[in-house]
């Protein structure tokens, strides 16, 4: 990207996410300046703990296979920040951003705006400038009070519930879950996955005083896995008004079967609502799909492979994924960087579970938000693993992939992965 817009940019994501920032007033001054471009698309919204970027992206993908004009807004990005708005699978056009951006600036109401706020009024003035008919937007903090709850979207789909962010979401499951129930709208359909019975009665509740209709999708979708391997997996599933289908997706890891499924029962609730959906463009969606940075390998050095985990159940279910359905050995090396809000030792004694024999490498993103990598060392001591502490992402995997041979595993976070694929290849590029 050109400097004068990469710089700007970078000018306003220096702004803290803190609870005094978070709110829907700012955003809904701004948009309503730029015109209300929200109002031209119809929209499903996505929340949750984990997920909900996989969700999205195989809801937008199944769309985009129906000749439905489709936007996708999702965050973070890994190397550029157009990744994060997308129309028909193409990234937003710089010219453009920057001339909507230098708009936005001179405004009396995007004064003081924070960088959720502007992206998702860029995002948002995008689509509709680019046609969008459907747009898939996923919330990128809790839900209540998060800029893309301004939207009055046509269905809401709330993948999980688990502890993160909880300085801002809260510390038990039932107080994330109402920040997250915060996307319900009145009498608009509503597809949950929880299945946490504490959470799963704050979501029921939350929906009947909107008077919004529950979906849920374990009784909507029915999945059977087949295959799991370095490949994606292959499963049967089973929803309204297609009946059985074979499905494959590129997305590793059986946890993906639980998201394939979320994502299915929200395309089924489309469909009853009239979205027209042939069962091929599901197959073809599916199979289509693609959602860098989660549990891939790099392309030019194949015993690296990332991961967009960032909690502690995330790791689970990297470390089951990586034994069960990969069915590699555990890594030589494992590489962990985290941002600051995050559950270090919880994640340590995790990764101590899934390799404790493995040499692990702690280190930091240029992300302002990230932990310092002396601070992620003493919590992985605390958890009975002997860190060794790099400066930066590069040089921590320079010095694991030199240790010999075996695998080694990047984690922890999406700007981390980011950072790998500036040095190693495998950005998501301008198509998806």
């Amino acid at each position: 990207m050109k400097t004068t817009f990469q710089e700007s940019i970078e000018a306003l994501y220096g702004l803290e996410r803190r609870r005094d920032k978070l709110g829907l007033d700012g955003t809904r001054a701004l948009l309503a300046s730029l015109g209300d471009p929200q109002s031209e698309w119809a929209s499903v919204h996505v929340a949750g703990t984990n997920g909900k970027g996989s969700v999205c992206a195989l809801i937008e993908r199944v769309l985009r296979a129906a000749n439905v004009c489709t936007g996708l807004f999702t965050s973070p990005h890994l190397v550029d920040f157009r990744e994060r708005i997308r129309v028909d699978g193409e990234w937003a056009d710089e010219v453009r951003l920057a001339r909507r951006l230098a708009l936005i600036q001179k405004m009396k109401d995007g004064q003081g705006r924070t960088f959720f706020e502007v992206c998702t009024a860029l995002a948002f003035d995008d689509f509709a400038a680019r046609g969008v008919e459907w747009g898939v937007v996923e919330v990128g903090l809790g839900g209540r009070l998060d800029c893309t709850t301004v939207l009055e979207p046509t269905l809401t789909v709330i993948t999980s519930v688990g502890l993160d962010h909880t300085e801002l979401l809260g510390d038990t499951l039932e107080q994330v879950a109402a920040e997250k129930a915060g996307i319900v709208k009145p009498e608009v359909p509503l597809v949950s996955a929880i299945e946490e019975p504490a959470a799963a009665r704050v979501i029921e509740k939350a929906a009947a005083g909107c008077d919004a209709p529950l979906v849920l999708a374990t009784e909507r979708a029915a999945v059977v896995l087949q295959t799991a391997g370095p490949g994606g997996l292959r499963f049967a599933a089973a929803a309204e008004p297609w009946g059985t289908l074979e499905l494959e997706t590129g997305f590793r890891g059986r946890h993906q079967l639980e998201n394939a499924r979320t994502a299915l029962a929200a395309l089924s609730a489309l469909a009853e609502s009239g979205v027209e959906i042939p069962a091929d463009a599901v197959r073809e969606g599916f199979a289509e799909a693609r959602w860098p940075g989660r549990l891939e390998p790099c392309p030019a050095e194949p015993r690296l492979w990332w991961d967009g985990a960032h909690n502690a159940d995330g790791f689970r279910a990297l470390a089951r994924a990586w034994r069960e359905d990969l069915g590699f050995e555990p890594p030589a090396a494992v590489v962990l960087a985290l941002s600051r809000d995050k559950d270090a030792l919880a994640i340590a004694r995790v990764v101590k579970e899934f390799v404790p024999a493995a040499r692990l490498l702690v280190t930091r993103s240029r992300n302002e938000r990230a932990m310092p990598a002396e601070d992620l060392a003493r919590c992985a001591s605390t958890a009975g693993l002997a860190p060794e502490a790099a400066p930066d992402v590069r040089r921590a995997l320079e010095a694991a992939l030199a240790g010999g041979g075996g695998q080694v595993l990047l984690a922890g976070s999406l700007f981390a992965v980011g950072e790998a694929m500036e040095a190693w290849g495998g950005a998501p590029g301008e198509w998806l």
